[in-house]
């Protein structure tokens, strides 16, 4: 048996610890008995708040930090484009991307799809998508070495040339 002696201070600490990680502490005292202490942390660190959206049956979440707004894009409004993938947003002239296409989803488009507004260091895309869902809480999870490129692959969507969107 150890015979530890605290203010308090030091499980204050240790407890914000705890919190900041969405964990939990219980303290369990009994007199000639001793302390049980039960430390609870979650599976995985890497929860983000997302954005669902769906392409055909398939569901995406995007991260809800990049997301500046929301908008809708008509036939009209890709036909008023002439082939270049942008739209017209509050006066200003957002390139997009149809996730649809990028992704080869089979199947048609709805008639009035989504323009996903995202903000990656001062430059705005649009993602095109079928449906806004909402918000969620979403784990995010190793894809593990099956996967171990999918990692580039994105990196090269997130790094496009603006080239790619006219």
């Amino acid at each position: 048996m150890i015979e530890i002696k605290d203010d308090g201070a030091g499980i204050d600490v240790v407890k914000s610890g705890i919190d900041s990680l969405r964990g939990a502490i219980d303290i369990e005292s009994r007199k000639g008995e001793g302390t049980k202490i039960t430390l609870r942390l979650p599976l995985t660190l890497a929860i983000i708040e997302g954005l669902l959206v769906k392409i055909s049956n398939g569901n995406f979440v995007l991260p809800l930090s990049s997301v500046e707004e929301c908008v809708e894009l008509t036939r009209r409004d890709v036909a008023r484009s002439h082939g270049h993938r942008v739209a017209m947003v509050r006066g200003e002239i957002i390139p997009y991307i149809n996730l649809r296409e990028f992704f080869m989803v089979d199947g048609d488009s709805p008639e009035i799809e989504q323009i996903v507004i995202t903000n990656q260091d001062g430059r705005k895309v649009g993602l095109v998508v079928d449906e806004i869902v909402g918000g969620r809480q979403t784990v995010i999870k190793s894809l593990g070495k099956v996967y171990k490129d999918a990692e580039k692959n994105i990196l090269k969507l997130k790094n496009f040339p603006p080239c790619l969107c006219g």
